[in-house]
């Protein structure tokens, strides 16, 4: 869930502050018509306002953000008028405050992109929650509607991309999934989260190699994260660099603390070397990933398999037998069963534990 990630910003309590010093009456009036929150009248006299007085920036700033912003929900006439407004003067100080253009137009952008962009994480979570087909799509609709608006209303914050990019992807729209994350990249190179999802993106499209360098600076930017270590020791595995991904899955299992997560990096890592060849180090590592996680089938079948690549075959028979007990219907069992038999001058045992695997299909 992404509740985590939810922003909220105190909203602007921007009250509009009259002044009786070189301002047009058509400002004077509308300032009026925003306190009375006569909000035609007062779009009608800030727009006159604007002409009158085209270089002060107070006025497009304040028909942005209580008519376009807070009224209307335009979002991009809104971001027009703050334009507006920052190119006449983004440091002048206005609204009788200490702060000027350039920070108002700052502050609101931020309380209207957290509006939205928090409506987007809510429809994402029901999307997540949703237990239909109708209802999961219904709300992945939401969610990336919701947050294009908020793209839209900050063109600049990297988060919005990096749920469209999630979201698109869920969706089936990969294309539009990398477009986004590019993006979010583009805008926050530096930003852990945005890395970590630009990783999983292409990994998730088997492009590995597009993959490596973001899960890398992921890993550099947190270094404590061991999801995104587990990813690039698998990305080194996926691409052939396989001391790389033995160095990585070994500074992964010293700092996983979830013992079956710790077990499947034993496991990973005893299949690494036993296909480099190091048995011994590939038998440590099943065994390891069975005193994590005694239930691991897995770590089981690659005991087996070691000790009969290593020609130890009453050990390989051990294993196979606890394969067979735990999984009786899977026929490469009874195969490697009837391999390591006949290795050992067993040929009748071993023809029957070969019948046995072709009646299961095997």
């Amino acid at each position: 869930m992404l509740n985590k990630q939810r922003i909220w910003i105190a909203l602007l309590g921007f009250a509009a502050v009259i002044f009786v010093d070189c301002t047009s009456q058509e400002y004077t009036s509308a300032k009026l018509y925003i306190q009375q929150q006569e909000w035609e009248k007062a779009e009608e006299f800030l727009i006159k306002a604007v002409d009158a007085e085209p270089e002060n920036p107070e006025i497009p700033y304040q028909l942005g953000y209580h008519i376009y912003g807070v009224q209307k929900k335009d979002w991009e006439k809104m971001n027009q008028s703050f334009d507006r407004a920052l190119t006449i003067d983004p440091n002048k100080k206005i609204l009788g405050q200490e702060k000027t253009v350039k920070e108002f137009v700052v502050m609101a952008r931020s309380q209207f992109w957290a509006e939205i962009y928090n409506r987007g994480v809510v429809e994402f979570n029901e999307y997540q929650a949703a237990s239909s087909d109708s209802a999961s799509n219904a709300a992945m609709k939401k969610a990336i509607t919701t947050f294009e608006v908020s793209a839209r209303i900050k063109p600049d914050e990297a988060q919005s991309y990096t749920m469209l990019s999630r979201c698109n992807h869920l969706a089936g729209n990969t294309d539009k999934s990398e477009d986004y994350i590019l993006k979010a990249v583009a805008l926050s190179p530096d930003d852990a989260t945005v890395n970590v999802t630009a990783g999983q993106i292409f990994m998730q499209k088997q492009d590995f190699e597009a993959a490596l360098p973001y899960v890398k600076k992921a890993v550099e930017l947190e270094p404590s994260n061991t999801k995104s270590i587990r990813n690039l020791a698998q990305i080194y595995y996926d691409t052939g660099q396989l001391e790389e991904s033995i160095q990585t899955y070994e500074i992964a299992i010293d700092k996983e603390t979830d013992r079956e997560v710790k077990a499947d990096l034993y496991f990973n890592l005893g299949i690494l070397y036993n296909r480099v060849g190091n048995l011994e180090e590939a038998e440590y590592n099943f065994i390891n990933a069975l005193d994590e996680n005694p239930d691991d089938i897995e770590a089981v079948m690659g005991m087996a398999q070691v000790f009969e690549t290593a020609e130890k075959w009453r050990k390989a028979e051990k294993f196979y037998r606890e394969l067979i007990a735990i999984d009786p219907d899977n026929p490469d069992h009874y195969r490697g069963m009837s391999r390591v038999l006949l290795q050992q001058g067993e040929p009748d045992e071993s023809l029957r534990y070969l019948e046995k695997a072709k009646r299961l299909g095997g």
